[in-house]
């Protein structure tokens, strides 16, 4: 799995031909957790209109992601969604989350199995983005999604080296951003999956009137800002922040470009740290416990 990010293209081509379901309702409402979760998250950059209120009246649609099809809470949220008499779209590779689908005859887009869900995100988000712009009336060029990974990855491959090389061994890496906030939290959380290693996000310019003044004592910070927009240049200053510039004009390009950066970065801190990416410590226990709150089988 070394090399699974730069192989996203590929993944991008398999994802462009899954099927899709024409969105009922306008009020659409996202459900997901961690890796399944922030798909959505990233999907909004494009000016989608997805809630993720999860107030169920029976006038909107879910759609439910979970790569597992294990997630405990999104499983609740799709049995309030049925029970409010909401339509039900299920994107995941089988697990409990296929099997209420077809029990409950929902809509269900069966995505590829045998991957980490952070390594499934263009099965994911693909599907999702082509519904919902289809809904919305928006024009996507979706093969975009493949040419950022094709176009950038020479730089992403040198880039995720200079990071590695920047954060470690000692520094704590805080991601930032506006309009790309989702982005800062994918590497915070690829960073924390693959490398077992301490990271986080903030919102600019939320951070600009509280956070920024915590790097007086905060010297084992590293603030690294995503530029997105030209507030994010303040922050920049202020702190004199590592910056990751996107590599294009297009969001699609940025999404997948940036976050294979994501994702090797997280790799190549994980190799000088000697981690497996793979391996997991704490979440299968944390797992297990919310799964036995929720008493979902």
């Amino acid at each position: 799995m070394d090399d699974i990010y730069l192989k996203w293209d590929k993944l991008f081509d398999e994802a462009f031909k899954l099927p899709v379901f024409d969105i009922k309702n306008d009020i659409i409402i996202f459900s997901g957790i961690g890796g399944s979760g922030i798909v959505g998250e990233i999907a909004n950059i494009l000016d989608l209109g997805i809630r993720f209120d999860k107030k169920f009246k029976g006038n909107e649609t879910l759609i439910a992601v979970s790569y597992s099809g294990n997630t405990s809470e999104t499983i609740s949220d799709v049995y309030n969604a049925i029970s409010s008499g909401s339509e039900v779209i299920v994107i995941t590779s089988g697990g409990l989350l296929e099997k209420i689908a077809n029990e409950k005859k929902l809509n269900i887009i069966k995505v590829p199995s045998g991957f980490q869900t952070r390594y499934a995100f263009p099965y994911l988000f693909t599907p999702l983005t082509r519904m919902i712009s289809m809904r919305r009336g928006i024009k996507l060029i979706m093969e975009e999604l493949k040419d950022g990974v094709i176009k950038a990855r020479d730089k992403v491959i040198e880039e995720s080296k200079r990071l590695a090389e920047l954060i470690l061994p000692s520094r704590i890496p805080v991601f930032y951003s506006s309009r790309y906030l989702s982005i800062a939290k994918r590497f915070k959380q690829e960073i924390n999956e693959n490398a077992k290693y301490p990271a986080f996000f903030g919102e600019i310019p939320e951070v600009n009137h509280n956070e920024i003044e915590s790097y007086v004592h905060g010297k084992s910070l590293s603030p690294i800002v995503i530029e997105s927009n030209e507030i994010d240049k303040i922050t920049e200053e202020v702190l004199n922040a590592i910056v990751i510039k996107p590599y294009f004009k297009s969001d699609l390009m940025n999404i997948s470009s940036l976050l294979m950066l994501a994702g090797l970065s997280s790799f190549e801190m994980a190799k000088r740290l000697n981690e497996t990416p793979d391996k997991l410590y704490n979440i299968p226990t944390a797992r297990k416990l919310t799964s036995n709150l929720f008493r979902l089988s």
